[in-house]
């Protein structure tokens, strides 16, 4: 059948650190009032889950900002549109952090979901600055390296979830157990403009939002290439290359299987990646939104949804 296109509440200290954060970032020329403004009004007022007990999200900003592209635009937005979808919703209480001490397994415990906020570079490798933290646990960043990966392995296997958008995909490169935790790698970004996007399966509950109807985006969008396979990821969404500019240069795949979005299991933990997250506006598109807030909510084991391959 043909399918249509168409184009808790923290503590009042809490909110007040955040509205502070808001006006810090806008001075440093990241975030500014009206960008936060749009985010505030875009995104939904209700969650569509109760949550089962209250939950707690670590939404993670690489520790190597220096070495992102994104650094000054897309994080900062994504970072306080994901807060922002715990403030307004009551769904989860957000917590920002860079914060390396926090994969430690009596640290990360406490977090329901761990948010890759566009984090790249190696963002497990302990830094310099941090290595004082670490002192208990050894002087040798390669063996705390080793606890801190494992730590976060055995989070997830034991039931964390994982909410992950953009170039996390490309994070971390010298982990390869980072790629097959997320199903993919990424082979580079043949497109910065508008695509169509086909809804794989358009009754998951992970697409509500988009009600059954492909849609377009202009975006900066990568291609995935192994581990990703469709019998390992139940794949959400994918590039609709009948309406979309297949004469881009570096496409690498032949099977014109370019996915956007899917979940994955990974012992008891869920996980969910989407490629959304680059462009600036695409942190105050609603639909988008809500999508990363149903994310959150399946990450965090409060909406239920099939994660095995189709």
């Amino acid at each position: 059948m043909h399918r249509q296109t168409t184009s808790i509440v923290l503590p009042a200290v809490w909110r007040a650190v955040a509205f502070l954060a808001v006006f810090a970032a806008a001075a440093r020329g990241d975030l500014t009032p009206d960008q936060a403004k749009r985010i505030r009004e875009a995104a939904p007022a209700k969650a569509r889950a109760v949550p089962r007990q209250p939950r707690r999200v670590l939404i993670w900003n690489t520790p190597y900002m220096e070495q992102s592209p994104h650094k000054g635009y897309t994080i900062p937005q994504g970072a306080f549109a994901i807060r922002t979808l715990g403030e307004k919703t009551g769904a989860f209480e957000a917590v920002v952090s860079d914060d390396q001490s926090l994969l430690l397994p009596e640290q990360i415990r406490q977090f329901d979901v761990f948010v890759m906020n566009n984090s790249c570079g190696p963002w497990t490798t302990p830094t310099d600055q941090a290595m004082p933290r670490f002192a208990k646990y050894g002087a040798d960043k390669d063996d705390i390296e080793k606890q801190l990966r494992k730590g976060f392995l055995e989070w997830v296997r034991a039931g964390g979830g994982v909410v992950a958008y953009h170039y996390s995909i490309g994070a971390a490169r010298h982990w390869p157990e980072l790629e097959r935790l997320l199903g993919a790698s990424c082979g580079g970004h043949p497109w910065n403009e508008e695509i169509g996007v086909k809804l794989d399966e358009p009754d998951h509950p992970l697409l509500r939002v988009f009600g059954g109807k492909d849609f377009r985006i202009a975006e900066e969008v990568f291609q995935y290439l192994a581990p990703y396979a469709r019998d390992k990821v139940r794949v959400l969404l994918s590039i609709d290359t009948k309406t979309t500019n297949m004469g881009v240069p570096w496409l690498k795949r032949t099977d014109n299987d370019y996915a956007l979005a899917w979940v994955k299991s990974y012992g008891k933990g869920r996980v969910f990646y989407s490629e959304f997250g680059h462009r600036t506006e695409v942190w105050w598109n609603p639909a988008i939104l809500e999508f990363y807030l149903d994310a959150i909510q399946f990450a965090a084991g409060d909406l239920d949804a099939p994660v095995e391959p189709r």
